[in-house]
């Protein structure tokens, strides 16, 4: 990873040490390896990512590097760095627009510009098609390590003008039009910031695609667990939903009983539950929430979580306690011996400030927690009694987190008051914005902090039934229902409006 001084040095990268301690033959980091699904505790609980080892077979495909500033809002300091762009011509006809795919919290792929519905839009229109990578992540690393101190340059602010320069510079000197039409698509957190340009800049975006697009900040987020309990009501059964709300309440009333042994003894933990400790109480029920979860969802294969049901509900177990722990005993015995619940072991990814070690380049664990800890919220804490997984898990386990990652100058006002201005800032469900279509899946927790309800004339928003993260990103096939054809087909036409073809709102 490098970046570049305004003395137009270069840093070396920064290496990551691989230290392995061996005892008894078995190595501490699978002893105490952080629970599994640790990857959903950034922002990107439900990211749609390319798929794995998805490599380009398109010559078209054309790999650059823009130079953009470090900080664009202060004018005596003239640090930049490079960040990764990829361009594809293979339907571009002169006079044709720019269709842009916004990088997410992951290393550029070209799957989205290739493979995916936006992409045959782009066919129909004559489009170029590019995409690039959000500052911070992959090859574009504006920083030597990610200190606390070095985080402060990943704001939404910054990423937005990354994303505007190179749009200037792309019709400018990639397409020789400075002229061309923008059009901006995004999933997820890229959604938010495809839909947050658009309206920011609607000199220079035409209009924005916006898929699962989160744009409501919220400190606490329990239909996070809410929507979960419903999903696995939808895809496998009432019993599965009462088999796992039975288990959590079971534990917790084992705990206040005083037979913590028994529970650590169930759930194979590394050291006994400390029900003295609030947050190691609290730690213990957050792990099997989101471990069951990883489970479920592995892959986004929704199909998981009938299989993952048929074990919690099988006849072999007398209670759904016993079940769930033996499920998730089995399921993650070769990687780890043990569930290790110190806090210690819960923030021992987020504090790495390496650049290249795995949880930062893998799971974007350490920015994506800054930015929801200083921006977006949406902590997933369990105090509705509507959904299976206890209420122990609140905001104060997520508030200590923040603050053991990056410092303890994140207080509770220091976190309220960044959600509270990234509303105000971007107008949250009200961002009275045209030329932007949001669309979600019924099943998608993300709903509940994006844009579901029409708009106005120029922006709409539809939700497809059955549907989780992201289903209408990819290419029109066979075994989409008639509800996804019909979203991905309005996505069509708006992108068509937009453009210059009229069309009525639905």
């Amino acid at each position: 990873m490098k970046f570049v001084s305004s003395s137009g040095l270069k840093a070396a990268p920064v290496l990551l040490l691989g230290i392995f301690v061996v005892v008894a033959g078995k190595s501490v980091d699978k002893i105490r390896r952080p629970f599994p699904g640790i990857e959903r505790m950034g922002r990107h609980l439900y990211t749609n990512r390319p798929p794995k080892d998805y490599v380009s077979q398109n010559p078209r495909t054309v790999e650059g590097r823009f130079t953009s500033r470090v900080n664009h809002f202060d004018p005596q300091d003239r640090n930049t760095f490079e960040f990764t762009y990829l361009t594809n011509d293979q339907y571009y006809r002169e006079g044709g627009p720019l269709f842009l795919v916004v990088g997410g919290f992951y290393a550029v792929n070209p799957y989205f510009i290739e493979g995916s519905h936006f992409s045959d839009i782009a066919a129909q229109h004559g489009a170029m098609l590019a995409t690039f990578e959000h500052r911070y992540y992959g090859n574009s690393i504006p920083v030597e390590d990610y200190s606390t101190s070095n985080l402060r340059f990943l704001r939404t602010e910054q990423v937005l003008f990354d994303l505007i320069e190179l749009v200037d510079f792309l019709k400018r000197e990639v397409m020789n039009d400075p002229n061309a039409r923008v059009i901006l698509h995004g999933v997820a957190q890229a959604g938010t910031l495809a839909s947050w340009a658009r309206q920011r800049f609607p000199n220079i975006i035409d209009g924005a695609w916006a898929s699962s697009a989160l744009v409501r900040a919220t400190v606490s987020f329990p239909e996070f667990a809410e929507d979960i309990g419903n999903i696995i009501r939808e895809k496998a059964s009432d019993e599965c939903y009462n088999r796992i709300f039975q288990a959590f309440h079971t534990a917790q009333n084992l705990l206040d009983a005083g037979f913590a042994g028994r529970i650590s003894e169930m759930f194979n933990t590394c050291d006994p539950v400390n029900v003295e400790d609030p947050l190691e109480v609290e730690l213990f029920f957050y792990a099997m929430m989101i471990s069951l979860d990883s489970a479920m969802f592995d892959e986004g294969d929704l199909d998981n979580i009938g299989r993952v049901c048929d074990r919690l509900t099988s006849d072999e177990y007398n209670t759904g306690l016993d079940a769930l722990s033996a499920f998730l005993i089995n399921r993650y015995a070769e990687e780890r011996e043990c569930f290790d619940l110190s806090f210690e072991n819960f923030v021992r990814y987020l504090t790495d400030i390496d650049i290249d070690s795995v949880a930062n380049q893998e799971f974007g664990l350490r920015k994506s927690t800054y930015q929801t800890c200083t921006e977006f919220g949406a902590f997933p804490i369990t105090t509705s009694p509507d959904q299976p997984f206890g209420n122990r898990i609140t905001y104060d386990l997520f508030l200590a987190e923040c603050q053991a990652a990056f410092g303890e100058f994140l207080t509770e006002q220091v976190v309220y008051e960044g959600v509270r201005l990234t509303n105000l800032h971007y107008g949250a469900d009200d961002p009275r914005t045209t030329n932007v279509l949001f669309t979600n899946g019924a099943l998608d927790p993300l709903r509940h902090v994006s844009i579901t309800s029409y708009q106005n004339l120029l922006a709409n928003a539809r939700v497809t039934p059955r549907e989780f993260t992201g289903a209408d990103i990819f290419a029109i096939n066979d075994f989409d229902s008639e509800e996804l054809l019909e979203t991905k087909r309005m996505a069509e036409q708006y992108i068509s409006s937009w453009l210059g073809s009229p069309i009525s709102p639905l």
